[in-house]
């Protein structure tokens, strides 16, 4: 079965690309081929012929080894995005991953209306199409080989009952769970998880697990989760999870899991199993030895084979908006034990996801498939803003039309797509891309 994942570029070739006709204004169809962001059926392709695993589950040799950048983009897009698919076209290409996070969507869709009190839901529609936009216009102008659409970090509501009396979106009426329907996905999430070694909760957890599954706030949380779907359409998608007590959180990503697919979806859905934590929050980091490191791959190897979730994401020391100079070391050995867990007892290889990427020491090649970074490209952006003000504060409040124009932007652009390609080279990724695979 592994052997089934080894690279063989001819077939991967055959599925890079999606060709469509552009039509003239006229209504004729000009000839040229215009590249979309890849499927999911594509980007899970990529990864199993990145898969750093062996036909015998050994790990293959560090130079075989490769990870995808997966950046994350913030309002406004046009700067990073353009910076990211410039790096992505270069020298040959690269593969790359768009990310757009739940909050990003929503605070762009209210930065275009200009307001606040724009409802969630519209508010993550117009944010999505804004992305989506630019993304696909980028790829145009750029010719980047291949572009990957993810929706990163869709948080779920808090499990202590904060939102419990938020009412229902008109949207998410269908995306509520009845009470019933609630028990019946925890008892099975219970019985299967028990089998892998997930403690039992108590009886008043699964009461109060129960109410949650049947809120508006979660049935709200879930409806924003697929409007996001439906209008990015994205190759991998991630549910956010990391707070969450186990035998819940089987429920809770097997339902996502579940809808995902009755509605047709080919994402890639991102499953969480515990925290990352927030900058300091590493501290507390306890790596795992012997049989409580097993213990641990054969929870996770479990929520995967009952959730049928295709990639993965769980602590190994990292930590989200990390400052410069704060460093942390990836638990490689929790990684190779956990992801090896999985293809055994799943069946199948799930790509892991750093979350954290900016804090990283090094870069787990392979073993991170996917190199989550975000802090990094906003501070390379806006400290390079931060030194044309400061160079030419007086002209520009003078009024100069020199200093003030588009080629600030247009730098800081420059400097996101550099910062993008040394991310890219670090992951063993850069350039090349399209050689051989057509």
């Amino acid at each position: 079965m592994v052997a089934d994942t080894e690279y063989r570029a001819c077939d991967l070739g055959r599925i890079l690309f999606t060709a469509i006709p552009a039509y003239s204004r006229k209504g004729r169809c000009n000839i040229a081929m215009k590249k979309t962001p890849v499927s999911g059926a594509q980007l899970y392709s990529l990864f199993q012929a990145y898969n750093p695993f062996g036909p015998d589950l050994e790990l293959k040799p560090p130079g075989q080894r490769k990870t995808v950048l997966a950046a994350n983009a913030n309002f406004p897009f046009g700067l990073e995005i353009a910076g990211f698919l410039k790096a992505a076209a270069q020298d040959g290409g690269s593969p790359i991953m768009i990310q757009l996070s739940g909050s990003a969507l929503a605070g762009a869709g209210r930065g275009i209306a200009a307001s606040s009190e724009l409802p969630y839901l519209k508010a993550l529609r117009l944010g999505a199409r804004m992305g989506l936009a630019i993304v696909e216009t980028y790829i145009d102008a750029y010719n980047a080989p291949f572009v990957a659409i993810a929706l990163d970090h869709f948080a779920v509501p808090d499990v202590d009952g904060s939102s419990a009396g938020e009412a229902c979106y008109e949207e998410a009426e269908p995306y509520v769970l009845s009470r019933e329907s609630a028990v019946s996905m925890l008892e099975k999430a219970l019985e299967f998880s028990s089998a892998y070694g997930v403690p039992a909760p108590g009886k008043g957890e699964l009461e109060a697990w129960t109410g949650y599954l049947s809120s508006a706030s979660y049935a709200n949380a879930v409806a924003g989760f697929m409007t996001c779907l439906e209008e990015l359409n994205p190759a991998w998608a991630m549910i956010d999870t990391e707070e969450m007590p186990p035998v819940l959180n089987y429920a809770v990503t097997r339902h996502i899991c579940d809808l995902v697919k009755e509605c047709g979806f080919d994402a890639i859905l991102e499953a969480e199993y515990g925290a990352t934590g927030q900058a300091g929050s590493s501290e507390g980091y306890v790596s795992l030895e012997g049989e409580e490191l097993g213990k641990f791959a054969r929870q996770i190897a479990g929520f995967i084979k009952y959730t049928g979730a295709r990639g993965i994401s769980y602590p190994i020391g990292m930590e989200h908006a990390a400052p410069l100079g704060r460093k942390h070391e990836p638990d490689t050995r929790r990684l190779e034990t956990v992801q090896r867990e999985i293809i055994k007892e799943a069946g199948y290889y799930a790509p892991f996801a750093q979350h954290g990427g900016t804090g990283a020491k090094q870069l787990a090649k392979g073993l991170v498939a996917k190199n989550n970074v975000n802090t990094h490209f906003l501070v390379t952006m806006a400290q390079n803003l931060l030194g044309h003000f400061m160079k030419n504060k007086e002209l520009i409040e003078q009024g100069q039309k020199s200093a003030c124009g588009s080629d600030i932007y247009l730098a800081a652009a420059e400097a996101v797509c550099q910062a993008a390609v040394e991310k890219m080279k670090e992951g063993g990724t850069y350039g090349g891309f399209g050689a051989g695979l057509a």
